[in-house]
């Protein structure tokens, strides 16, 4: 594996893929697939939003060590911003980051391969708008992803 892409992303990735889920890595770990340090815990990804999709992504999820996603089922995701599926990876799953949806940004997404696992993650200019919200972090981030993009 790659010293630069963790393996509790390659892992999730995997599983997604496995089971033909449609989605790319947002949140921390995009910034890092980007080429900056960011510390960050869980695995964040934006989803397409179909039930079809949806249950593929359970499905996937499910197979992490502990089966938690398992519990889950589609309307979930529709009644909630954002579901965290905490399980050996904790997975914060959600169907628009801040503005922008996976329909937004799939034409758009940076891919990279590792260990055979192909890894979609935002733009950088999806990863901007994805950022702008009220929190402190993601201001500073936005910081950030502006000067990467000078």
């Amino acid at each position: 594996m790659s010293a630069d892409v963790p393996g509790p992303l390659v892992k999730v990735c995997g599983l997604l893929n496995e089971v033909g889920a449609q989605y790319v890595v947002a949140g921390a770990y995009a910034m890092i697939l980007h080429g900056l340090i960011r510390a960050t815990e869980d695995v964040d990804i934006l989803v397409e939003n179909s039930p079809e999709n949806l249950q593929r992504v359970i499905d996937a999820l499910s197979r992490l060590e502990d089966g938690a996603a398992s519990e889950l089922v589609p309307s979930d995701f529709v009644e909630n911003i954002a579901i965290k599926v905490a399980d050996e990876v904790e997975v914060d799953v959600t169907t628009q980051a801040w503005t922008v949806t996976y329909l937004e940004a799939a034409p758009t997404a940076s891919r990279i391969e590792v260990e055979g696992i192909r890894i979609p993650f935002l733009s950088l200019p999806d990863l901007i708008r994805s950022k702008l919200t009220y929190r402190d972090q993601d201001r500073i981030d936005v910081e950030r992803l502006r000067r990467l993009q000078s």
